[in-house]
């Protein structure tokens, strides 16, 4: 048995190491962290009636709060890369670690109109399920992502609830979704108070690393006898409510401080009343706050409005690699970027950093097949780079014409390239032709004097109409096709990595099925 255990443990290590290589050989460029499926995180919504009751829902208050996520907040949630549609690594040594959760306190306020009491069974659902879910990024597992720490009182008084696991509203082959259930006796003529207490984590943009998203569906609400008198939701913030912090939230909404409020009349909720708010990223906050703080210290270094045009820069793009901007913050923090910049320009005359981040903000924002006038700015700065540093200028300009060079690739690129295409048929057209028998006999002499080194002969000119034709050099290429042509090279060389470490990891598995073969017989 102890030398099961260790063999066990010792092809882990290896099969850990493996994966290792495998991540370090795929990220020759920037590889982005959270890259894959992502779970369906579960958020806020509405009690449920157990089906048609006089009962009404006479107001609703929902408050929101972000705060820092805590170890005991990632135990009790318990999601690791297998969750995340990685389970060829061992959860164990990569666990996820989610640095914001939100706390949800939930009011409703209940009343009967009728003169006699009605006892029913209210109901909770405890994942995100409806609407905003992406179930088709969600792995094929039995049992989804769903709230924690969900707390139910009566009147005050904590009440015991059942979960269930029912049916997915988005199809059979999804997994089934929990929901609580309580007992709720309503007396006749009076108002009931239920609350709702429980904690969910944001659901991250899967692609920039900028943002993540709170939820809270309505409309499970609208099983309730008419509409809800009285709606309010409340978001409190770890950070001032700003553009730079609110990538998207619904209309109406009243910002003071770290708060934003919302209040609906009459509300007859369906789909489209779901709430959905986009928020910066808490460490990206981090990285905002202290760039921020240090020119507030010390408005003239102009180093730190350099670092500061920099974050903004990245963010607008998306933190794992260079494009173009994002939605919702991304013309934000474009603009940001550019005065940021701009000030580290003036106080930086000599230095070239403030230029290459000027051109690269001012690329990331161009649309595509961009008019002369839109990339002037961009090759005005290119310009000042090659004149304060020509040899960086020349190594930075390819990270520029790879965010120019797919919106430069337009119907007249395509035409231009056809017609080049073209010309060079014809070229070979005309050597075909110029290669006549004379030529052939020319070449056959010239071989055979250089086969034969003793040999006294006089090698044959070759015609020079052929030779001026076989001797032009190729057109040099542009920029952009030289970054392609590094591209593909190195999408090549990074494909045969990826296959060797694939086939070594097949062999370590087997291996690893012969040795636990032996140990068994």
């Amino acid at each position: 048995m102890q030398k099961n255990v260790k063999l066990n443990t010792g092809w882990r290590v290896v099969c850990l190491a493996l994966a290792c290589v495998f991540s370090g050989a795929v990220c020759v460029i920037p590889c982005r962290a959270d890259v894959g499926v992502q779970p369906i995180l579960p958020g806020g919504s509405s009690i449920k009636p157990e089906g048609e009751t006089p009962i009404q829902m006479a107001a609703e208050k929902v408050v929101m709060t972000l705060r820092q996520g805590t170890d005991a907040d990632n135990a009790a949630f318990n999601l690791d890369l297998g969750d995340q549609g990685y389970p060829w690594l061992p959860s164990p040594y990569f666990p996820i670690v989610y640095l914001a959760v939100a706390e949800v306190a939930a009011d409703f306020t209940m009343a009967n109109p009728t003169s006699e009491a009605v006892s029913m069974t209210v109901w909770f659902p405890l994942a995100s399920a409806l609407e905003n879910a992406r179930w088709e990024e969600h792995p094929a597992d039995d049992v989804v992502p769903r709230i924690q720490n969900f707390q139910v009182s009566v009147d005050g008084i904590p009440v015991d609830f059942t979960v269930n696991e029912l049916p997915n509203p988005q199809g059979e082959d999804k997994p089934p979704l929990p929901w609580a259930s309580f007992p709720v006796t309503f007396p006749a003529g009076k108002e009931v108070l239920i609350q709702v207490r429980y904690v969910f984590f944001p659901q991250p943009t899967a692609v920039d690393g900028v943002g993540m998203t709170l939820y809270y569906v309505f409309q499970t609400g609208a099983g309730w006898a008419g509409p809800i008198g009285k709606a309010e939701l409340e978001v409190n913030m770890p950070y001032p409510a700003s553009e730079e912090t609110i990538g998207a939230m619904p209309d109406g909404g009243q910002v003071e401080g770290q708060q934003v409020q919302w209040t609906w009349e009459n509300l007859e909720p369906g789909p489209q009343d779901d709430f959905s708010i986009l928020l910066l990223r808490p460490e990206r906050w981090e990285w905002l706050q202290a760039a921020q703080t240090n020119i507030r210290n010390y408005p003239d270094f102009g180093q730190g409005w350099l670092i500061l045009a920099y974050i903004y820069e990245r963010l607008s793009q998306g933190v794992w690699e260079r494009g173009h901007i994002i939605p919702d913050f991304g013309e934000t923090y474009q603009r940001l970027g550019v005065q940021a910049a701009q000030e580290a320009a003036r106080l930086l005359p000599g230095d070239i950093g403030p230029h290459y981040e000027l051109a690269l903000l001012y690329a990331s924002a161009l649309s595509q097949n961009p008019p002369p006038e839109a990339l002037q700015p961009v090759w005005d700065e290119l310009k000042i780079m090659k004149e304060l540093n020509p040899e960086e200028a020349q190594a930075l300009e390819p990270n520029l014409y790879d965010i120019l060079e797919p919106i430069l690739y337009n119907d007249a690129t395509a035409t231009a390239e056809a017609a080049g295409w073209a010309a060079d048929n014809a070229t070979e057209t005309a050597k075909a032709t110029l290669y006549n028998d004379a030529t052939a006999t020319a070449e056959a002499v010239n071989s055979a004097c250089w086969a034969n080194a003793n040999a006294e002969c006089t090698a044959t000119p070759i015609p020079s109409a052929t030779r001026n034709l076989s001797m032009t050099p190729p057109p040099m290429p542009t920029e952009a096709v030289q970054a392609a042509a590094r591209k593909e090279v190195q999408g090549a060389i990074i494909g045969a990595i990826a296959i060797l470490v694939f086939v070594l990891i097949l062999g370590v598995l087997v291996v690893r099925g012969l040795g636990g073969g032996a140990d068994r017989s």
